[in-house]
Order: structure tokens, then C-alpha cells, then sequence
């Protein structure tokens, strides 16, 4: 009887105290933190500083992007949180769905009620978004547990003695001054406070948290301090410019996670190791036509008989929200009924989304020295688009009329455009059969039934848990539909994309660099640095290196110059639409950042995406820097992501390319008049000629190039331009066009020879080739021609692309592919490397092209410095014994190996005054083309895109 006594007054002192637990964490008061403190004071010094590398990338970013003309980079050399711990000065348990509660000057959570009426009070939003919101926080009860935590920091050390100032949170900054002058600052941290909160997301599995969101509330108080780094320097603290840059660039990079904005880490892949992303930001792509403009406002006017009203339109795509343009078409000069008929990809994001954004199309009238006019715009909302079946997964056609920037007000004219939202693509059969993750499972039905019994099996025990509420019974469902997206994303990128859906989402990141150094071509000074090159981080010898990202021979991505480092991090990447994975190609290069001369190529990286993806969606690893002046290597990431997009195949091809027309075309019941003109080609930026051959009594006429040899026209935005055949007869003032025919490129598919037969038109040329046209004119007859659509960068391209700085980059990176191709193919046919299958793929078939297509061919803008008149390849004595080679032999032998040997700083450009001389040159004829360019029109194109 006592025992049974004993064990009921037990169960209520137990129970009395599980109740008293539970009052208490009602009143949100703050536990003691000695604990707690005492650990993280122990494991503190123990932490690895490479862990704080992110944090120092961001502040790098912040003081990259806001440095003043007279510093030109800095960089974060070193980074430590000393032996001196963080103090959590209180812990507070949030009840579930109080992150969404305000909360009063006291520091203490108002009632949902209080809280309403403070939104309201503060922003004018309704009570309904503010319980939506709190509605969704209660839906995921169970799932998060809130804290909000209280901590601060202050130093210890009132030494000035350098190695007393180790033992406190620091920073080591370099700023680069002009003629590469490097001024060291040491950072004290001497003070920290503020209050975050953080939501975890739990899980069934270890380490049974999955999401962290970090987010301070308000503005962290942060002091530092800038202490010279010897006894006799300046304390530079004292130079109010310094101080003001280092504090605000502090507190710029802490801005970055004050509410609303916040910083989300998975803890589960932090844990793992795995630093890389297994799927794309982007959710889907936005599919955008636009097709014709009429009866809108004139952008400029007119002058009484002498000129009409017109306009130089073209068409805007970005977000209204965002304001800032993505895409826009080519301008259409003196054109009051202008059709483009052109199409561009926008990729939809989860921060698009969470703001609600709208899809802004907005029509322009180009100016060529003031601000371009605005003649009414259209916005349509994104979710809108999502969830139309009109949109969702196909084209909807659609003709709006203009609205002003005013809310409320008209403006004349409508568009014409179709726009469709694509999302990605689900796990799909044939990846099923091809997944490594769970090599079991290869249905659909066979997934679901494993997951259902993995979240039963997990949950069991949650089923019964005290106080259980009716709603919770969801909670074994919103388990199973997470694990069940995370085993399809697993399986998803450890199979190649699917068949049928070649265009997708790509994402590459470039994490870091290893072993970077340059290449030591005095053997003197090479010898005498051999020691200290493999020891050394930082360093007068070694790269001030970045990287940037070349999709499809078209300059996408630079990130910033890290000074001076052999082991460079820079975590960043892109995200960008691939019409066809399997044909596009992905350069990285890395270049050395130098004052007073073009930045050299320390190494390309070669990544054909058919080849990358062959066996696997997401791809991490090494590939080491080939064919410039340095050597490393460099850890990248990609993951690909196909969308449920289907196009034709003549829209899955490059914007660059250049079109091979075969050396003999034909006119059938050619006019007279035309029989004796001659042809001429013209693309954008490239022109040939053809002449008239013979005829025969039926009127069937023959035009051939001058030396028999096929076309070479270059091709630089192949979507929105055409290929224009003019017959060209002699006049007084010049060579007039009396007919002519037109090819709009998008029309033709990539690498396939395709036989034409064009319509001779009559007309206006200049309106025919400017607009995407059914009807040009009167009919006069037919052409037919033969001719190939060959993608990439090639020879014809060498004259048009030397005006570009960029084009001039990716020029020389596609050279250099060559080169690497050409010395691998001999290492091969000598023996000393094994043959590779995937040699003889469409990217080496591509690189091999890169040199010949142009240069075997007739076109205003190719040249060849290997080949005579006759067309045949010089032969210069190569040295040996039995081929001597004289003064003149030796000169041509060099000019035909200048370009690879001035890549690599060999023969005249080994010395700094034949680069410095060549970079002035090229400055001056940069400045002219800008200066040549001033007068015409151009839209408002979005540049690289840049880390910072």
C-alpha cells in the first residue's frame, strides 16, 4: 500500500513540474546561459577560420562594390575569431507562429489581436495578410521551433603588442593603390551586440534539423578598430576616410541579414560537407514573343513637308518591381508598324515570387544622345501567368494595350506578344531507368510506397504524442510530400537529363582555386623562388586572379579579382536558360588582373555540357587550367535542370555561328533585267559577292563566288537577324538594288545543310530586311540556293569581334581551345597518350571548324595568314636537319606561330614593353569605336553580369 503511495505522489510531483515547465515557457522569460557560454567559450578556439571564409567573401563583395577611384581592389586576407568567445547573453523559446507576431516596447509578444491593429497602424495592410501569413506559420506546427536569441561581444586584450591582439576577432585587409601599391590593415573587433531570431526546421533524421533562417532584428551595434601594423606607423584610424569605409562596410554586409532580409542554411548538407547545390534557384522560365507594335504614340516628330512623324522603336523585358531591364529587341529606325517577331527567356525565381512580381513589356523610342522615350508599357502579374491554363506549359497569344506610367492612365497603341510559363520537369521514366541514388526503385509507384512507409515507420511515435490536435494528422502527409521531393530531386540529378526536353535551367558555380601560381620563364628567378612557391598564400609573385564564364562563345559571368593569392575563394556563379544541352559548350577562364596590359590567360577550362551530363544532372570536381601562363585548379559545380519546354529545333541553336552558302546558286525563270547583276550576301557584320555565270533560253541563270569557294557570312545575334541576297545593278551614283531576296536565320536549324528556295522580291529593301515580313513586295521569281548554319565563333568572325574588348577575350579563349586540341591530337597520334572516344564529338568537330570556316572561303571579313593566293598552305622548313631554315624562313615560321606564343608570353611578349605597347594600341582603338558609336542607335542591353 505504501509503495502504491509512494509511486501517485511521484506522478504528481512529476506532473506538477511538466506543468510548471510549460507555464514557464508561456512567459517567454530567458533561461541562464552559463552553460551554454562556458561550452562555446571551449570550443571556440578550436573552431577552423577557413569555416569563416563565406563571411569574409560577403565583406569582400560589400567593400569590392563601394571602393573609391583611388583604391583599386581589396581583398580580406586573413580572417580569425581569436580565443575570446561570442557570449549568448539570453535564449528565448518563441511559441509556434509567434515569428510572424510583432512585438511591444517591452520586448514582449502581443497578442494576435495587437498585432493585427500594429500592422494595420504601421503599413496599412489589412487584418486578412496578416492572419494568411500567421495561418501558414500554425500549418507548419511541429515542424519549426523558434528562438530568439540575445548575444554580444567585447575584447579583452588592452595590449598593443600584435600577438595580444591574435586573441581577439580580427581582420587582416590589403587595399591596392595605383602602381600596385599594398597598404596592410590590421581590424580589431572591439565590441558586437544585437538580437536575432531563428527558426530551425526539424526533421526525423539526423542531426534532426534540416533549415536555419538567421535574421537580426534590427541593426547589429558593431566597433572596430584600425591599429597600425608596427610601432612606428600611423594609426589609421585617424584618417577619417578609412575608418568611415572599414565601419561602413561592416555594417553594409550585416544589412544583408536584418529583417526582412535573412540567411538560410542547411544544416543537414552543412554537416554532410556539401557546399554545392543540387538544384537550380530559378523555378521555371518565362517564354516571351513579342511579335508586332501599331498604332502607338510617334517618338519623334515630324517637320511640315520636309519630314513625318516616326519613331525608332524597340521593345523592353524585365521585371516592374525590379525596374531593371533583362532583355530588349533590336530598334527598328523611322518604323511606325515595326515587327520583330523575336523571343527571349526570363527565368522566374523564388524572389520573384515572394514579392509578388509583375512581367513588365514596355515599348521605347531610341535616341542617339538623350534618354530614350517611353511609349507605354504592359505588366501582367507572375502568378497570374503560373496558374492561367492558358499559360501554364504553353504559348498564350495576346494583343494589350499600352498603359502609362501613371496608374490609371492610357496610352495609345497595342502589342502584339505571347508569353508562356515553363516550369521544371518532373522525374520522368527514362531517368527512372538511369539513377543511380536507389538503384531499386524504378517506378513512380515503387517510390511513393517506399516513402510512405519510410515517414510511417519515422513518425510512428509523433502519432501519440500529448495533446495532439486534429490538424496535426496533416503532419504524417506534409512529411511524406517533403521526403518524396527530396528523393526525386536525389534521383533527378544522379540521372542525365530526359529525353525529349533538351532546354533547361543551368547553374555553374565556381567555388574555389588551388595551386595557383604562373608559369617561371626566367630560370634564374625560378630557382630562387622554387623553396616558397608551394608555402606561400599571398605574394608580390603570384596572380591577382578572376574568373569568368563563357556559355555558348558569349561572355555571361566575371566574378572579382582576389590580389595576389594562390589559393583564391570565390563561391559564386550563375544561373542561365540553355536552349539545347546537349550542343552547348562552357568556357572558364581564368585571367591575371595587370595594370598598363591586357589581362593574360592563366588557363581555359573546356566543358562541352553533352559531355559533362552524359551520366549525371549534377556534376562537382576538379579540372585543372590548360593552355595559358599559369597553372591550378579550379573546383566547379553544375547542375542542369530540364524545363517543359519543347521547341522546334531551329530555335534550339546558337546566336552565334556563321552560314556556309554553297559556291553555285540558281534563279529559275529568272526577269532579264536581273540576268546580268551580281549577287551579294549580306548578314549583319559580313558580305560576300557572287557572279553571273551562264544561262541557258529557258531563263534558268547561274551565279558563282569569284573562286569557286562557298561563303563565309558571320552571324552575331542570329535570332533577330536575317541573311539579305540583293541583286546589285550598276548606277550613276553607285550600285543600286532592283530585286532581292531574304532569310531570317531563326528560321533554319544548326550544323545541317539545308536547300532553299527564297522568293525574289521587289520593293522596299530596307523595311524587308529591318522587319520579320510575309509579304516584302511583288513577286518576280524564285532562288534556290544551298547553304549550312555552322554555331560558334570562327575565322569570319576575326575582324568584326577585334572591335570588342569582350569578343576579343572569347576570340582568344576559342584559340586556345584549338590549340589544346590540336597538341592533344598529336600527344595521340605519337603515342603518348591513350585515344578518347569523346574526341570526336560536335565540340571538337566545332573547335576544328573554328579555324577552317572562313578562311577556306570567300567573305569581306575573313583572312587566313597560312595560305597563298592559290589557296594552298605554305610550306615553311620546320627546322630540322634535313629543312633548314633561313632568315626569312624563320620569320614566316614565327608569324605563323605569333598568336599562341604571345598567349603564352613566349617570343616578343615575353618583355613588359612590347605588352605595354600592344595594350595602348588596343586602348586607342577602343576609344575610336566608342567614339564612332556615339551617333547610332542602341537599345538598352544588359551588360556581363558581375559578383559585385
Amino acid at each position: 500500500m505504501s509503495k502504491k503511495v509512494n509511486n501517485i505522489f511521484e506522478d504528481e510531483v512529476w506532473d506538477a513540474h511538466r506543468r510548471g515547465v510549460v507555464k514557464a515557457s508561456k512567459k517567454n522569460d530567458t533561461e541562464t546561459t552559463v552553460w551554454l557560454n562556458s561550452l562555446i567559450g571551449s570550443v571556440w578556439p578550436l573552431i577552423n577560420p577557413d569555416l569563416f571564409a563565406s563571411l569574409a567573401d560577403t565583406l569582400e563583395d560589400v567593400m569590392q562594390a563601394s571602393l573609391p577611384r583611388l583604391i583599386r581592389m581589396v581583398s580580406v586576407e586573413d580572417i580569425g575569431q581569436g580565443s575570446e568567445s561570442l557570449r549568448i547573453l539570453g535564449i528565448r523559446w518563441l511559441p509556434t507562429g509567434a515569428a510572424a507576431r510583432a512585438v511591444d516596447e517591452e520586448g514582449q509578444l502581443m497578442t494576435r489581436e495587437q498585432s493585427e491593429n500594429d500592422t494595420e497602424e504601421k503599413d496599412g495592410e489589412n487584418s486578412d495578410s496578416s492572419a494568411t501569413i500567421q495561418d501558414g506559420m500554425e500549418a507548419e506546427e511541429g515542424d519549426f521551433i523558434n528562438l530568439e536569441v540575445a548575444f554580444a561581444y567585447r575584447t579583452r586584450s588592452s595590449s598593443k603588442s600584435l600577438k595580444e591582439r591574435t586573441k581577439d576577432m580580427h581582420l587582416y585587409l590589403a587595399f591596392y593603390l595605383p602602381g600596385n601599391l599594398k597598404i596592410p590593415v590590421w581590424v580589431d573587433l572591439q565590441g558586437m551586440i544585437g538580437t536575432m531570431r531563428m527558426p530551425f526546421q526539424l526533421t526525423p533524421d539526423p542531426p534532426f534539423f534540416s533549415l536555419c533562417t538567421l535574421t537580426f532584428l534590427g541593426q547589429p551595434k558593431v566597433n572596430l578598430s584600425c591599429v597600425p601594423l608596427s610601432k612606428h606607423a600611423i594609426n589609421i584610424m585617424d584618417v577619417p576616410f578609412i575608418s568611415n569605409f572599414v565601419q561602413s562596410a561592416v555594417d553594409a554586409a550585416m544589412a544583408e541579414y536584418v529583417a526582412p532580409k535573412s540567411l538560410t542554411l542547411d544544416l543537414k548538407d552543412m554537416l554532410a560537407g556539401d557546399d554545392f547545390k543540387k538544384d537550380t534557384n530559378a523555378v521555371g522560365v518565362l517564354v516571351v514573343n513579342i511579335k508586332r507594335g501599331y498604332d502607338f504614340k510617334m517618338g519623334d516628330s515630324g517637320i511640315p513637308l520636309i519630314k513625318e512623324g516616326s519613331s525608332d522603336g524597340y521593345v523592353s523585358v524585365g521585371w516592374a518591381k525590379f525596374g531593371k531591364v533583362m532583355w530588349t529587341t533590336r530598334v527598328l529606325e523611322n518604323e511606325m508598324e515595326p515587327v520583330w517577331d523575336e523571343t527571349c527567356f526570363v527565368l522566374v525565381t523564388p524572389q520573384e515570387l515572394n514579392i509578388d512580381e509583375r512581367l513588365r513589356v514596355q515599348l521605347w523610342d531610341s535616341d542617339r544622345l538623350t534618354a530614350d522615350d517611353d511609349l507605354g508599357r504592359i505588366e501582367v502579374p507572375i502568378k497570374e501567368l503560373m496558374k492561367d491554363d492558358k499559360s501554364n506549359g504553353k504559348m498564350s497569344h495576346r494583343e494589350d494595350g499600352f498603359r502609362a506610367l501613371k496608374s490609371g492612365d492610357g496610352m495609345p497603341g497595342k502589342l502584339e506578344w505571347s508569353v508562356g510559363y515553363f516550369s521544371k520537369t518532373r522525374i520522368q521514366q527514362c531517368q527512372f531507368e538511369k539513377q543511380t541514388h536507389d538503384p531499386e526503385i524504378r517506378t513512380m509507384d515503387q517510390l511513393k510506397e517506399k516513402v510512405r512507409e519510410s515517414s510511417e515507420r519515422k513518425l510512428r511515435e509523433t502519432m501519440f504524442k500529448e495533446g495532439k490536435k486534429e490538424r496535426d494528422a496533416s503532419e504524417l502527409e506534409q512529411q511524406t510530400a517533403q521526403e518524396l521531393k527530396a528523393e526525386q530531386d536525389a534521383m533527378i540529378i544522379s540521372a542525365p537529363p530526359p529525353d525529349g526536353y533538351p532546354s533547361g535551367l543551368f547553374s555553374i558555380q565556381v567555388h574555389n582555386i588551388t595551386g595557383l601560381e604562373l608559369e617561371r620563364l626566367n630560370k634564374r628567378k625560378a630557382e630562387n623562388d622554387a623553396e616558397a612557391t608551394d608555402e606561400e598564400d599571398s605574394g608580390d609573385g603570384l596572380p591577382s586572379a578572376y574568373c569568368t564564364i563563357i556559355l555558348n562563345h558569349r561572355k555571361t559571368f566575371k566574378t572579382r579579382t582576389k590580389p595576389q593569392n594562390s589559393k583564391p575563394f570565390y563561391n559564386a556563379g550563375c544561373e542561365r536558360f540553355i536552349r539545347d544541352w546537349r550542343e552547348a559548350e562552357v568556357f572558364v577562364t581564368v585571367r591575371d588582373a595587370r595594370l598598363k596590359e591586357d589581362d593574360p590567360l592563366l588557363g581555359i577550362i573546356h566543358l562541352p555540357l553533352g559531355e559533362v551530363f552524359r551520366e549525371r544532372s549534377q556534376v562537382m570536381g576538379f579540372w585543372p587550367l590548360t593552355g595559358g601562363i599559369g597553372y591550378g585548379r579550379v573546383r566547379i559545380s553544375m547542375v542542369f535542370r530540364s524545363v517543359q519546354l519543347q521547341a522546334p529545333r531551329n530555335l534550339l541553336g546558337w546566336q552565334y555561328g556563321t552560314i556556309e552558302v554553297q559556291p553555285t546558286v540558281t534563279v529559275v525563270d529568272c526577269p532579264k533585267e536581273l540576268r546580268s547583276s551580281k549577287l551579294k550576301f549580306r548578314t549583319s557584320i559580313s558580305s560576300a559577292k557572287m557572279y553571273t555565270e551562264d544561262g541557258d533560253d529557258q531563263g534558268t541563270v547561274t551565279w558563282k563566288s569569284k573562286r569557286g569557294r562557298s561563303l563565309a557570312l558571320a552571324v552575331a545575334k542570329r535570332y533577330s537577324s536575317c541573311m539579305s541576297i540583293a541583286f546589285r545593278e550598276k548606277g550613276f551614283f553607285g550600285d543600286d538594288t532592283a530585286a532581292f531576296s531574304v532569310l531570317w536565320l531563326k528560321d533554319i536549324a544548326d550544323e545541317e545543310e539545308t536547300e532553299l528556295e527564297l522568293p525574289i522580291w521587289k520593293g522596299n529593301f530596307q523595311r524587308a530586311t529591318a522587319c520579320c515580313l510575309e509579304e516584302c513586295g511583288e513577286r518576280l521569281g524564285t532562288i534556290k540556293l544551298k547553304l549550312t548554319f555552322w554555331s560558334g565563333l570562327g575565322s569570319a568572325h576575326s575582324r568584326w569581334a577585334s572591335r570588342d574588348e569582350h569578343l576579343q577575350n572569347v576570340v582568344e579563349v576559342v584559340e586556345t581551345a584549338r590549340d589544346n586540341l590540336e597538341v592533344g591530337q598529336q600527344e595521340r597520334e605519337a603515342g603518348i597518350v591513350e585515344s578518347d572516344d569523346s574526341d570526336g564529338d560536335c565540340s571538337g568537330q566545332r573547335a576544328r571548324r573554328a579555324g577552317s570556316i572562313g578562311s577556306n572561303s570567300d567573305s569581306s571579313s575573313s583572312s587566313s595568314d597560312t595560305e597563298d593566293e592559290d589557296g594552298q598552305v605554305s610550306s615553311v622548313p620546320d627546322g630540322s636537319a634535313d629543312h633548314k631554315q633561313g632568315p626569312i624562313d624563320q620569320l614566316r615560321d614565327y608569324r605563323r606561330r605569333d598568336k599562341r606564343l604571345h598567349r603564352q608570353h613566349r617570343g616578343l611578349m615575353q618583355w613588359k614593353i612590347p605588352r605595354t605597347a600592344k595594350w595602348i594600341k588596343n586602348k586607342m582603338y577602343r576609344v575610336g569605336d566608342r567614339a564612332s558609336g556615339v551617333f547610332e542607335h542602341s537599345s538598352k542591353q544588359p551588360g556581363i553580369e558581375t559578383e559585385v
